[in-house]
């Protein structure tokens, strides 16, 4: 979605990380759509010079790489919190319960 974040959107719904959406960040790409740094953003009417147009480029490719790094490492946090969370449910769960959900997500 816009504003989207990696490939496939680690199975996040719509408008969350899902898609390379305008905007979005993907590896190897930097794919910076309308709103937000491509084209250069609001610096496209300052007649810039090619010196302050690879200036430009080589800052915003720094911070695209930084957020997606950053974003990677939330994403790991945030599977592991959603594992534990399961666990803890399980847990909970008697096994016939346990079964019976596990049938459930084999069925989706």
């Amino acid at each position: 979605g816009p504003g989207g974040y990696g490939p496939g959107g680690y199975g996040m719904g719509p408008g969350m990380m899902g898609g390379y959406g305008p905007g979005g960040y993907g590896p190897g790409g930097y794919g910076m759509g309308p709103g937000m740094m491509g084209g250069y953003g609001g610096y496209g009417g300052l007649n810039l010079t090619d010196e302050q147009r690879a200036k430009i480029d080589a800052i915003q490719q720094e911070a695209s790489r930084k957020q997606w790094d950053l974003m990677g490492k939330t994403h790991e946090q945030m599977s592991a919190l959603m594992l534990d969370a399961r666990k803890r449910v399980d847990a909970v769960l008697t096994k016939e319960q346990r079964e019976q959900l596990s049938r459930g997500w084999r069925g989706r």
